[in-house]
């Protein structure tokens, strides 16, 4: 017995069962379909998925309490300087300190007599001047949290250093399920689109800043220096991208065509008339477009760190340990860079046999293992001097007084008060543009190794066989689009031909080739732009160490 028993406006289907709401059958067909749409979301991107939901609550319920930007500003010992105040300028100028307005008496108030005589006098000017070598001693101060809320790009910064906290634990977490279940490495690795992301808001972070001398009338020489700049490493990467990859070994010679072979497979087996994708030629212009706009957003980060790093080094000059360990980083992008010059970094690692040794020091695995991790160690070092690096740029104001005490005139406490605040009020500025470039570092570093099949201790997931596009099985695009008769299993079916045919496409080699140049351009951007930094600042300052 089947059918429909209506009850005022209520509907009740019966059943052999007997007799439930109609909302209730909505309430649990709909259930199921969540239930089945999580199935298969499961099934494709695994634990990963739970992974990622539960890093997203914990990290916005983290973040409100306690914030990682927040403690490098707040919690590692900073001090900035207080301008000062008009008072203590006029008392040491010698100026008269101005008279305090008489009260109105009662009665002129009630007559309205004092209101008018104060309406008909001009108002006060509180500028005046001070002359330039005044014996003045700034007072300093140390950084609590409500101090640095009005800071310029504050809530950029303390994003982007937390965000990049949570993309390490992600990519950990990920990296050690992997490894422990072989079975992960077939769903889709979704810290890949944690890293993705953090690459994104890092450059995002560097456009942001960089805006800023393009939105200032004053800033005519600062924009001048930022195209000069786009335009010199734009001709530069043309050139850089000509060397032969056996002595720079970039591998988007082989990244392009492993891509050219395995799309004209694709396309064939669509019946598709192509000639394939674009020439070599017209892939390194993009590259090299890509590298001057790179390279126009790290000119004055690389001028900023250097100075920074040369003060730091002045600062800690009785610190022995301290200024090694800072020498350490102002040079690390520099090695760091010459890894991927074959004959100076492989051939002797991997090629050479030294003395009575059967066999080279490590294998080329082993190499590409060394690499990475070195590119992880130095850009966590980076960031552990950042403290260091961030109290060398707020002990400018004091500078900068010391350095006005040498010139004669005047100037007016507006500008000398602006002079010293305006150093703490770009801060976080400053912060962006020291670990940004980092960061940037450490995604492409770790993009590189899970998209390239690399291993952290040299045991790499490549094998050249598994990526040949005419091992694979056949896909084709009617096959990966679903129809009316589609089933949860045939879905999952599909939703793998289609990472299948990704895989095909987009191999190994062809993220070897597009993330191992991007990371050694980072790491030779880092540090061109810092050894220009250097060059200007040993030639035009004391700042020799």
């Amino acid at each position: 017995m089947s059918g429909l028993l209506g009850v005022g406006r209520n509907w009740f289907p019966i059943t052999e069962h007997g007799i439930f709401p109609l909302q209730a059958v909505k309430t649990l067909v709909v259930n199921e379909i969540d239930l089945s749409v999580f199935q298969f979301k499961e099934a494709v991107l695994g634990v990963q998925l739970i992974v990622t939901l539960l890093t997203i609550s914990i990290m916005q319920k983290v973040t409100q309490r306690f914030s990682f930007g927040k403690w490098i500003l707040c919690k590692t010992g900073l001090v900035y300087y207080l301008h000062p105040t008009d008072a203590e300028l006029r008392k040491l100028a010698g100026l008269p300190q101005p008279k305090p307005k008489p009260k109105p008496k009662e009665g002129d108030n009630k007559r309205g007599k004092h209101k008018r005589k104060w309406a008909e006098e001009p108002v006060e000017d509180k500028t005046f001047t001070v002359p330039r070598n005044l014996d003045l001693q700034l007072e300093t101060a140390k950084i609590f949290p409500k101090d640095v809320l009005q800071l310029k790009f504050f809530t950029e910064f303390v994003w982007l250093v937390d965000y990049s906290v949570f993309v390490l634990v992600v990519y950990l977490i990920t990296e050690v399920y992997c490894g422990v279940f072989p079975k992960g490495n077939q769903e889709v690795n979704l810290s890949m689109l944690w890293c993705l992301l953090l690459i994104g808001f890092a450059l995002k972070s560097l456009c942001s800043v960089t805006s800023l001398y393009f939105w200032n009338t004053e800033a005519a020489a600062e924009r001048s220096l930022v195209l000069v700049g786009g335009s010199f490493c734009f001709v530069l990467a043309l050139g850089l991208l000509l060397i032969d990859e056996s002595n720079l070994e970039i591998g988007l010679d082989a990244a392009y065509s492993s891509f050219n072979k395995s799309a004209s497979v694709f396309l064939e087996r669509q019946s598709m008339d192509s000639e394939g994708p674009a020439s070599k030629l017209i892939l390194k212009l993009c590259f090299a477009v890509w590298c001057g706009i790179t390279g126009a957003l790290f000119i004055f980060p690389g001028l900023r760190v250097s100075r920074m790093h040369l003060d730091a080094l002045r600062y800690c000059s009785e610190r022995k340990v301290l200024k090694i360990f800072m020498y350490i980083n102002l040079v690390s992008p520099f090695l760091l860079s010459l890894l991927w010059v074959r004959p100076l970094a492989r051939h002797y690692f991997s090629v050479r046999i030294f003395g009575n040794m059967e066999a080279p020091l490590m294998n080329d695995a082993t190499f590409d293992s060394m690499r990475l991790w070195l590119c992880v160690v130095f850009s966590i070092v980076r960031i552990v001097s950042a403290p260091s690096c961030f109290q060398a740029y707020l002990n400018l104001a004091q500078e900068k007084i010391e350095n006005m005490k040498k010139e004669a005139g005047r100037i007016s406490n507006v500008d000398l008060q602006r002079k010293i605040a305006i150093i703490f009020y770009y801060l976080c500025v400053v912060g962006l543009q020291f670990v940004a470039p980092v960061i940037l570092c450490v995604g492409f570093t770790l993009m590189n190794k899970t998209l390239g099949g690399y291993g952290w201790f040299g045991q790499h997931h490549y094998n050249p066989d598994e990526c040949d596009p005419q091992q694979e099985p056949k896909a084709t695009l009617s096959t990966l689009l679903p129809n009316d008769e589609t089933t949860l299993v045939d879905a999952r079916e599909q939703w793998l031909a289609a990472l299948s045919t990704f895989h095909q496409i987009f191999s190994y080699e062809v993220f070897r080739g597009i993330f191992g140049f991007a990371n050694w351009w980072m790491q030779f951007l880092s540090f061109f732009t810092i050894g220009c930094g250097l060059a200007y600042q040993s030639y035009f300052f004391d700042g020799v160490v």
